[in-house]
């Protein structure tokens, strides 16, 4: 049993040593390398935070901190609905013009007894025939002068005669021309508008003074009793 011995005590005197010395190595070793426990590194490190794979602490840098930006997102306003304006209302049919009805104008202007003076009445009957007569320039007035047979035959004449000039004036000064205007006197002879009075009365007499009014064309003669008209020449 020597060689037993012998080996016994050869191994403990050499491997002892060397377990040793494996053991001291394997300390220094971890010592001096990264730990391979997962932890921060460069990929993953916080924003201003170091990492140093050789130290256990974090080691904030030392860098300007910006200030905190607040950024406010509102929202727009919700869209205004705005609902439009009704329709106008269509304006009402127009009123049919009624067309005035102009009333004949009166023919015939009375006088007072024995007088040839226009009334204020009779005037406003010469004015409407004058406006007549402007807007139509192709008509001509005519006028008979009457009388009541009060009277002698001459002066009846000549009276009526002056009431138709006196109704005359009034046109000329309304601006129609003299040569659009004729004048006639009838004096107390009974006409077609005026027939004798089968009885004497005031009233009758008071329907012969006065002076018939007609219109006619110009150059028609229409209308002025026979002994008027004046004589062709041949």
């Amino acid at each position: 049993m020597p060689n037993t011995d012998f080996l016994r005590k050869f191994f403990y005197r050499t491997a002892c040593p060397a377990l040793f010395l494996t053991v001291l190595s394997a300390c220094a070793h971890q010592t001096s390398s990264k730990s391979l426990a997962p932890g921060p590194n460069d990929n993953d490190r916080l924003p201003g935070i170091s990492v140093s794979g050789h130290s256990r602490m974090f080691h904030a840098e030392n860098k300007k901190t910006e200030p905190l930006r607040i950024y406010s997102t509102t929202s727009p306003p919700p869209p205004v609905r705005t609902t439009p304006a009704p329709a106008p209302a269509p304006p009402p049919p127009p009123h049919p013009v009624r067309k005035k009805k102009h009333l004949p104008l009166q023919k015939d202007i009375f006088f007072a007894f024995n007088s040839h003076r226009v009334s204020y009445a009779n005037r406003s009957v010469l004015l409407a025939y004058a406006r007549l007569l402007r807007k139509n320039p192709s008509l001509t007035i005519i006028l008979y002068g009457h009388t009541d047979p009060v009277g002698g035959k001459k002066y009846n004449r000549t009276l009526g005669f002056k009431r138709a000039l006196a109704a005359k004036k009034i046109l000329e000064k309304a601006r129609i021309p003299a040569r659009r205007i004729q004048v006639f006197s009838e004096g107390k002879r009974p006409s077609a508008g005026f027939p004798e009075c089968k009885k004497p009365s005031p009233v009758c007499y008071a329907r012969d003074r006065a002076v018939r009014i007609r219109v006619v064309r110009k150059g028609s003669l229409s209308g002025i009793s026979g002994i008027h008209k004046p004589k062709r020449k041949r």
